[in-house]
């Protein structure tokens, strides 16, 4: 699902949105996808939206929860974008 030209992906957006590091955020992200049984294309919303309790799981290793409330909410508003 392209979300437009400028933003590339839902998979990408989530990914710039997780606040992790570029260097290991990608392989974070598809990990959490396929632990909660999602293809980690993130072809929808609702595919992200099924993906987010293993994507929090993930943020918390890596950051306070603080930090992990802040990155979710960002997220969330992605599985919430409809085109």
């Amino acid at each position: 699902m392209q979300l437009d030209s400028q933003n590339g992906t839902l998979f990408d957006a989530v990914v710039a949105t997780s606040g992790l590091a570029l260097l290991i955020a990608p392989e974070v992200i598809r990990r959490a996808c396929l632990r909660a049984g999602v293809h980690a294309s993130l072809s929808t919303p609702a595919d992200l939206a099924r993906a987010i309790p293993a994507i929090r799981q993930a943020l918390a290793i890596y950051m306070n929860p603080e930090e992990v409330h802040r990155h979710m909410r960002a997220i969330e508003k992605l599985a919430l974008h409809r085109h």
